[in-house]
């Protein structure tokens, strides 16, 4: 599926994160540290970068800043090992496009890799046309189909990047910043599912999964006639995307704040953790049913 190159200086721990890559059909080079990962980078054409934190000469974060500088298109997901948080959530807030616990490696590693390569590739259609836009307003009114999520991203996807608002890295953030949002309302908002019957989030956006709990909910009061409405605003200063559900709402202190390490070791709050990552400001309503992601748009 996709070029990656495998950052880690363990060689027990490179073996068995290259069999995991590998049963996901993805083409693995390995490096030891963040300064031959760059060397490698310069030369061979990588799509994504999966890397430890803690390593020798150049360790996660540093590689991580490096790649802003001179490789911002490629994504970069880290694997984040107890006691690291903290500098995890430095890479995050410095261009990482996503992270796994290291105790979770098996179950959502090849799955966040998925996420992240299915916002980069959509269609690059229209281009010439889009880079003409000076601001554009979408507002959706959606059901709870979860086939909808990856075309509205998708459209995203090709307006942001045309008018030249962002790219790289941080166009891959907020799309996966967006997926999640859009997932926590119809799932967790207008279905109130709890975590623990809520499908995976790769299996909800790329593969429809569901269950009879989630079906039976669509088809009932008072879930089924509950709608997520979307507004996205893309303007030269920023790009504005407000969410909202018909749910009851949720405690919006739970909600971690922005460069809070402490739940980064969880597989649980993954979503509230990246949205609060990838944008510059998250706001929620009083009730915990609507919010508001910001990103501010470079001068470019």
């Amino acid at each position: 599926m996709a070029k990656i190159l495998l950052v880690e200086d363990s060689p027990t721990q490179a073996v068995e994160i290259r069999m995991l890559l590998e049963e996901g059909a993805h083409q693995v080079t390995h490096v030891g540290n963040g300064r031959l990962a760059v060397d490698r980078l310069e030369n061979d054409p990588i799509e994504l970068v999966v890397t430890d934190l803690e390593m020798p000469e150049m360790n996660g974060l540093e590689l991580v800043e490096a790649m802003q500088l001179d490789f911002e298109h490629i994504p970069a997901i880290l694997i984040t090992a107890r006691g690291s948080e903290e500098l995890a959530s430095k890479a995050l807030q410095h261009g990482a496009a996503g992270y796994v616990p290291k105790n979770h490696l098996h179950s959502l590693l090849n799955d966040t890799i998925t996420d992240v390569l299915g916002v980069i590739r959509s269609d690059a259609s229209f281009a010439k046309l889009i880079s003409t836009l000076q601001k554009n307003v979408f507002v959706f009114k959606l059901p709870n189909d979860a086939e909808l999520i990856s075309p509205l991203v998708g459209l995203l996807m090709q307006v942001i990047p045309g008018m030249d608002l962002v790219s790289g890295t941080d166009l891959v953030r907020v799309g996966v910043a967006l997926e999640h949002a859009l997932v926590n309302a119809m799932y967790r908002g207008n279905l109130e599912l709890g975590p623990s019957v809520t499908p995976p989030h790769r299996a909800i956006v790329y593969d429809d999964a569901s269950s009879d709990l989630i079906e039976k909910r669509k088809q009932s009061e008072p879930y089924k006639n509950r709608n997520v409405y979307v507004e996205a605003t893309a303007g030269k200063e920023e790009i504005r995307i407000v969410v909202r559900d018909e749910g009851k709402g949720f405690d919006t202190s739970q909600v971690p704040a922005r460069g809070d390490a402490k739940v980064l070791d969880s597989e649980s709050g993954r979503g509230l953790v990246l949205m609060a990552s990838f944008t510059d400001e998250l706001i929620f309503n009083d009730v915990g049913n609507e919010v508001t992601m910001i990103k501010k748009c470079r001068q470019r």
